[in-house]
C-alpha cells in the first residue's frame, strides 16, 4: 500500500476512560442523565465533555442589543455536538437581526435564529455537530424585541472523532485503528513503526560489505522498494584499495520530483569525506572511482511512488597516489601509476631545493600510502635562494633577484678604485654566488695607484711646493725630523727604517699638503726588514736594506686628498734608467734655507738617475754601496734632512693606463750633503718582500672583526 500522504497528525491525547456506546440521540431526559453520568469519568483535569448554554434573562424575553459569547472545549480526540431543548431566536434573513453564531477559529461557521418551540417531548429541536473540540458561541440581539423572543436552551456534548473515517485525512502510512477518543497506527508485516508513531518503514541499514567484489540492492530488488524507508550500506576493504561502483542501465529506477530533482527518493555515496549524488531517475551514474577503501551508500524514501530500485556492483582497485610527490619535481622510478606501498626518489627539478628545517637537500624518499597520499608530501621543492651577494668594501652591487640563475653586479663606488676580478656572478645550485670560474669570493675594489694631477714634463727647472692631488700618496711623520713614508695600500705604509727603528707605533699625518691640516692615522704595527742592521743614525756607514714596513689599524678609503702609489711592478730590469728623470717629495729642510728644519708645505723637485760610480766619487768616507740603492740628484735638486723615508717617484708608462700615473722606484735613504746626490733603497729589489709580509700579517689579523674604512677626503 503506496499513496501519496499529506501531512501527519500529531498524536491523540490518551484518557484514563473508555466510552463504548457512541449516542448519536438522546431520547429521554433520563437517558441524557445517564450519559451525563457516563461521560463524567474523565478526570478533572480535562475539559468537560457536556455542558448546558442558555440566552440571557432564559426563559424571559432575551433584552435588545444584547451580546454575550461563551467558548466551549471538550477534550482533544473528540468533535462537540450541540442541540437545543427550546429555540425562539426572532427569525430573519441570514439571521440578520438576532442569531447565535458558531465560530471555529477565525471563520463562523453556523448562525441560527427563528422559532421552534413545538418539537416532540424528549427530542431537540435543532442539532449540529462539529468535528472540532473547541468553539466559540456568540450570541447577538439587535434593538428590539417586540415579540418577546424568549431565546434559547441548549447542551453539548463531546462525540468521539473516527480520524480514519473515509475522507478523512489519513494520519497513518499505513493501518489507522480508532478508539473512543483518539488512534492508533500499525504496520504490515517486515515493516516497523517509527519514532513519530505514524509513519512505516523497512528498517535496512546495517549491511556491512568486506569482500573484494560483491553487489548491493535497495529491499526487495526488483519489486518496488519500500516508502519511509532510510537503508545505510557500508563497503570496508582492505587499506591501500579504493572501492569501484558501477551501474546497468537496467538497474536503476528512483523515484525523481516533477521538477527533475532527488527531494523524493535519492541515492548518495559518501566516501573520504567526499559525496556522489544525489542520484535519481531512470539513469544510472557513471562509474564512480571513490578513492576510498571505506564507502558508504544511504538510500532514503519517502511515502510514495512505485519503482523498483537499483542494484549496483562494487569493486576494489589499487589506490594510486599522484603522479607527483611536490610540484617542481621528478619522481624515480617513473611509472605510469603508483599504488599502496610503491617507494620513490624525489628530486628537484633543476634550480629547486628542499628546505626542511636548517637542512637543505636536493632529494629525498616518499612512500605511497594506504589512503592515497605520499609520505613526507610536506616537503616542498623550493626554488634555490642564494641570498643577497656578499657585499665588497668601496663597491656597490645590483641584482634584482636572488634565486637560481639570477646576475648581479659589481662596480667600484669611485674612480679611485678599479675592480680586481669578475663583474658578474650568478646564483648557483648550490646556492652560493660564484663568477664564471666558479669562484665564491666577491671582486674587491683594489686602489687605483699613481694617480697625479702633475702634468709631466721631460725638463724642470727647479723646486717647488707640492699642490693637492700631486703626491696624495706621501705621508708624514710629525715627531721631530724624523721623515715622512709613502702610501701603498688602503693600510700600508713604506718608508726607510732607519726612520721607524726607534718608533715602535709613529704618529702619521696624511691627506694635505699642509702637514698641520693632516688627518692623523693610527699605527697598529712597524715591520723593519730582517736584513737591516739597527745601530746609530749618526754614525752608520751602512744603508743596506733601509727598507720597513707600517700597518695601520684602520683601512683608508681613497678619494682625491689620498690614494697610493704605484709599486715598480712589471718593469725592467733597468728600471729606472740612468738619466732618467724622477721626483723627490718631503717636508725635510729646503735646501736654500738652512735656518728650518722642515717646511709647512710639501715640497717637491725633479732628480736625475745616476750611476752609482757618480756617488760613489763624491764620498770620501768608507759608505757601503750595494745593489739595492739608487743613486740620484745632483746640480742642487735632492733630498735633504727630513725627508727620509720619502719617495723617490717615476713615470709610470702603460698600455693599460692613459692618464698620469707614477710609481715608487726609491725610498729616500741616506746622502752625505743636501743639495748633491742623494742614495735611495731600491724598491723593485724588495717587491717579494714586501708582498709576503703584508700577505702573511693579513692572515693572521683575518680574524680579527674588521672595522668601517676611514674617509678622509671630504
Amino acid at each position: 500500500m503506496r499513496g501519496r500522504r499529506s501531512q501527519l497528525h500529531e498524536d491523540r491525547s490518551k484518557f484514563p476512560c473508555r466510552i463504548f456506546p457512541s449516542l448519536s440521540n438522546l431520547a429521554m431526559a433520563t437517558s441524557r442523565w445517564l450519559l451525563l453520568a457516563v461521560l463524567g469519568c474523565v478526570g478533572a483535569e480535562s475539559p468537560p465533555m457536556f455542558g448546558e448554554i442558555t440566552s440571557p434573562n432564559y426563559p424571559q424575553g432575551y433584552p435588545d442589543n444584547a451580546k454575550e459569547s461563551w467558548d466551549v472545549r471538550v477534550p482533544e480526540g473528540y468533535g462537540i455536538r450541540l442541540y437545543f431543548i427550546h429555540l425562539d431566536i426572532e427569525p430573519s434573513d441570514g439571521c440578520e437581526y438576532d442569531a447565535l453564531k458558531v465560530v471555529i477559529g477565525d471563520a463562523v461557521e453556523d448562525a441560527i435564529c427563528g422559532r421552534n418551540v413545538g418539537g416532540a417531548p424528549g427530542h431537540p429541536i435543532k442539532e449540529r455537530y462539529y468535528p472540532s473540540n473547541t468553539l466559540q458561541l456568540l450570541f447577538t440581539s439587535d434593538f428590539s424585541n417586540q415579540e418577546r423572543y424568549t431565546g434559547f436552551s441548549a447542551y453539548y456534548v463531546a462525540v468521539d472523532v473516527d480520524e480514519c473515517e473515509d475522507g478523512a485525512i489519513n494520519p497513518c502510512s499505513h493501518f489507522c485503528n480508532n478508539y473512543i477518543g483518539g488512534y492508533f497506527c500499525s504496520c504490515p508485516p517486515e515493516y516497523d513503526l517509527h519514532e513519530d508513531q505514524h509513519t512505516c518503514g523497512v528498517n535496512c541499514s546495517g549491511g556491512r560489505y568486506t569482500e573484494l567484489r560483491g553487489q548491493i540492492s535497495s529491499p526487495g530488488y526488483p519489486s518496488p522498494y519500500p516508502e519511509n524507508s532510510l537503508c545505510e550500506y557500508k563497503v570496508l576493504l582492505e587499506p591501500g584499495y579504493q572501492v569501484i561502483l558501477t551501474f546497468q542501465p537496467t538497474d536503476f529506477d528512483i523515484e525523481e520530483a516533477d521538477d527533475g530533482s532527488c527531494s523524493y527518493d535519492s541515492l548518495m555515496i559518501k566516501a573520504k569525506g567526499r559525496k556522489f549524488g544525489p542520484f535519481c531517475g531512470k539513469s544510472p551514474p557513471p562509474p564512480i572511482e571513490t578513492g576510498s577503501y571505506e564507502v558508504d551508500v544511504l538510500f532514503q524514501t519517502d511515502s510514495g511512488g512505485d519503482n523498483k530500485g537499483w542494484k549496483l556492483r562494487y569493486s576494489e582497485d589499487a589506490i594510486p597516489c599522484p603522479n607527483q610527490v611536490t610540484e617542481n619535481s621528478i619522481l624515480d622510478p617513473q611509472n605510469a601509476k603508483y599504488i599502496f606501498k610503491d617507494m620513490v626518489t624525489v628530486r628537484c627539478e633543476e634550480g629547486f631545493e628542499i628546505v626542511a628545517g636548517d637542512k637543505k637537500t636536493l632529494s629525498f624518499l616518499a612512500k605511497c600510502q594506504a589512503d592515497g597520499t605520499w609520505s613526507n608530501a610536506h616537503l616542498q621543492c623550493q626554488p634555490v635562494d642564494c641570498g643577497n651577494p656578499k657585499e665588497a668594501d668601496f663597491a656597490e652591487m645590483k641584482f634584482e633577484s636572488t634565486t637560481y640563475q639570477s646576475e648581479a653586479k659589481y662596480n667600484c663606488k669611485s674612480d679611485y678604485y678599479s675592480l680586481l676580478g669578475e663583474e658578474t656572478y650568478h646564483c648557483s645550485l648550490d646556492g652560493v654566488w660564484v663568477n664564471s670560474k666558479g669562484q665564491t669570493d666577491p671582486p674587491t675594489c683594489k686602489p687605483v695607484c699613481g694617480r697625479t694631477t702633475l702634468q709631466h714634463q721631460s725638463r724642470i727647472y727647479g723646486g717647488s711646493p707640492a699642490e693637492n692631488g700631486y703626491f696624495p700618496w706621501v705621508i708624514h711623520f710629525p715627531s721631530g725630523d724624523i721623515g715622512g713614508g709613502s702610501l701603498i695600500s688602503d693600510q700600508w705604509v713604506l718608508t726607510a727604517a732607519h726612520v721607524v727603528q726607534d718608533h715602535n707605533l709613529p704618529r702619521i699625518l696624511a691627506g694635505d699638503v699642509m702637514h698641520r691640516k693632516g688627518v692623523e692615522l693610527v699605527a697598529k704595527k712597524v715591520i723593519i726588514h730582517p736584513s737591516w742592521i739597527r745601530g746609530n743614525n749618526e754614525a752608520r756607514r751602512n744603508y743596506d736594506n733601509d727598507i720597513a714596513l707600517v700597518q695601520l689599524s684602520q683601512r683608508i678609503e681613497m678619494g682625491p686628498c689620498i690614494c697610493p702609489v704605484c709599486l715598480p711592478e712589471n718593469m725592467t730590469a733597468s728600471s729606472p734608467d740612468i738619466d732618467e728623470v724622477g721626483y723627490v717629495a718631503g717636508w725635510g729642510k729646503p735646501n736654500d734655507d738652512f735656518r728650518r728644519l722642515k717646511t709647512a708645505t710639501l715640497q717637491y723637485a725633479p732628480v736625475s738617475v745616476r750611476k752609482t760610480e757618480d756617488c760613489k766619487n763624491s764620498v770620501v768616507t768608507d759608505q757601503v754601496f750595494t745593489e739595492n740603492m739608487i743613486c740620484a740628484g745632483g746640480g742642487g735638486k735632492d733630498s735633504c734632512q727630513g725627508d727620509s723615508g720619502g719617495p723617490l717617484m717615476f713615470r709610470y708608462v702603460s698600455e693599460e693606463v692613459e692618464d698620469e700615473r707614477l710609481y715608487l722606484g726609491g725610498i729616500v735613504s741616506w746622502g752625505l750633503e743636501c743639495g748633491k746626490f742623494g742614495m735611495y733603497s731600491r724598491v723593485r729589489n724588495y717587491l717579494e718582500w714586501i708582498k709576503e709580509t703584508i700577505k702573511e700579517t693579513e692572515r693572521e689579523d683575518a680574524g680579527e672583526q674588521k672595522t668601517k674604512p676611514l674617509k678622509i677626503c671630504k
